[in-house]
């Protein structure tokens, strides 16, 4: 895992990618998704809740994670993902709100969901 810390504010900032979809047809008509780097940033991470829950019966566990990265000028869309790269395989949460805070610093609040069985 890719991290650093701000000893002043004891804040972990980590490494994260923001993906954007990008849609291909293969020889079969079939439609595939992959993904595109947009951005690569540092990010604060808070991650909220996570429950347990039964969906479609099969257990699914689900947590909420928010993302904190500075307003740079960037553009981030709902079909935005973003990858986190917690593991060897790395983790992809999906965007569910973003808010922009004005303020003394500007900055986006990306909010998101990870469920074990996406």
């Amino acid at each position: 895992m890719v991290w650093k810390q701000t000893i002043e504010e004891r804040v972990f900032i980590l490494y994260i990618k923001i993906l954007s979809p990008t849609f291909t047809t293969d020889r079969y008509g079939e439609e595939i998704k992959t993904y595109a780097t947009i951005y690569t940033l540092w990010a604060k991470v808070d991650w909220k809740t996570s429950d347990r829950k039964e969906e479609s019966q099969e257990q699914v566990q689900a947590t909420d994670v928010v993302f904190y990265v500075r307003n740079l000028g960037i553009t981030i869309e709902s079909n935005y993902v973003i990858f986190f790269p917690t593991s060897v395989s790395g983790q992809t949460y999906i965007i569910h709100g973003i808010k922009q805070i004005d303020g003394r610093e500007q900055f986006l609040e990306i909010e998101t969901k990870l469920k074990d069985n996406q």
